[in-house]
């Protein structure tokens, strides 16, 4: 999962990037056989993943007595861990969103200069 967003931040920035140097080459390191990378799904399968920690933090709790002490020595970290991919998520979608928005404003500004 942070992987996952990590490879997301990772897009959204070079896309971004590369919008304002076009000189700047996007490096895909990806094998041709491997399917494109979709940002937005990434995003949501991450964000459905972080919305359930506190659901499976609870179920873990419910467990038999062994179970429990490490899960509440560790609960607060997880919930903390889900507030931060939730953050990282809105963030990348912000960049997602204004690389869109920059990307489709240029074209409109070349597209009634020509």
């Amino acid at each position: 999962m942070i992987k996952n967003v990590s490879t997301a931040l990772k897009s959204s920035s070079d896309n971004f990037c590369i919008f304002i140097d076009p000189s700047i080459t996007r490096q895909e390191n990806m094998p041709s056989n491997k399917a494109p990378f979709n940002l937005m799904k990434t995003l949501a399968e991450t964000e459905r993943i972080a919305d359930s920690f506190s659901a499976l933090l609870n179920e873990a709790l419910s467990k038999p007595n062994f179970w429990k002490r490490p899960f509440i020595q560790v609960k607060d970290r997880y919930d903390g861990i889900s507030k931060s991919l939730r953050r990282i998520s809105a963030y990348i979608r912000f960049i997602h969103r204004c690389t869109t928005i920059l990307e489709a404003e240029s074209k409109l500004h070349f597209a009634q200069e020509a």
